[in-house]
């Protein structure tokens, strides 16, 4: 049996959740698209593209170390 680290045990439902919220991000997007909203696509697209830097930076850092998918 592996014992995780408190860090692991953090990170990996972190990571979760920011994924989560980058896939309701891009409905949101999507949905917002759709009526026209030009300057709330642009923000919320800013919005996403630093949750996207934020999970990948967490994933290669993790990931690199060997955290356990």
């Amino acid at each position: 049996m592996t014992n995780k680290s408190p860090d692991e045990k953090i990170m990996k439902p972190y990571l979760r959740k920011l994924l989560r919220e980058h896939r309701a991000l891009n409905r949101l997007i999507d949905t917002t698209k759709a009526i026209g909203a030009s300057e709330d696509v642009k923000a919320m697209k800013r919005l996403r593209l630093r949750l996207k830097d934020k999970i990948t930076a967490l994933q290669r850092h993790y990931y690199r170390r060997g955290l356990p998918g």
